[in-house]
């Protein structure tokens, strides 16, 4: 048996590439807009850095390990990357909300003196793409403490231990 190929027609083809090459225009620009917006950076994006990398910008660290840690260590701070609504639906207990996006406004200098004082800092957000904890654990980092936790899983994965949840607006 002869495996047969599509045969497009030449008009056809170029059409499609025409497309391809509009689309991939129209997502390099957008990219670029939206990087200009103030404080939306992401912290690698054309500023000459790596992305995060695992042992050196933080750690991993399993929901049964992020408990240990809560109960055992005076100050441990989980820092909640969800929206307002995730959040009051349930988060960990004494966990602060922090926005990625707006990172300028909430790092003031108060803040980063309570974080770098923490026993431990643990990032967490909805589910195992922890891409937005990541960056976030870079960029404190960077802002001089030690590698942060990220919960692997998220919320999702604490919940699944059957540890226990907060409900509730943010304090």
């Amino acid at each position: 048996m002869c495996a047969s190929a599509v045969w497009y027609p030449p008009a056809a083809m170029r059409g499609l590439l025409r497309d391809a090459g509009l689309i991939l225009v129209a997502v390099l620009v957008l990219g670029t807009a939206a990087n200009l917006v103030p404080g939306r950076h992401l912290a690698w994006w054309g500023k000459g850095h790596e992305p995060p990398a695992t042992g050196v910008d933080f750690q991993l660290i399993d929901a049964g390990s992020a408990d240990s840690m809560r109960t055992s260590l005076p100050r441990v701070v989980f820092l909640d990357t969800r929206s307002k609504t995730e959040f009051a639906v349930g988060h960990v207990p004494g966990a602060e909300e922090i926005s990625y996006t707006d990172l300028q406004k909430q790092l003031t200098a108060d803040r980063l003196a309570q974080l770098r004082s923490a026993d431990a800092v643990v990032v967490y957000g909805a589910s195992e793409e922890a891409d937005i904890e990541q960056l976030l654990a870079q960029e404190l980092h960077r802002r001089g403490l030690s590698p942060p936790n990220v919960l692997m899983g998220g919320v999702s994965a604490w919940e699944a231990a059957g540890l226990p949840l907060e409900r509730g607006e943010t304090r």
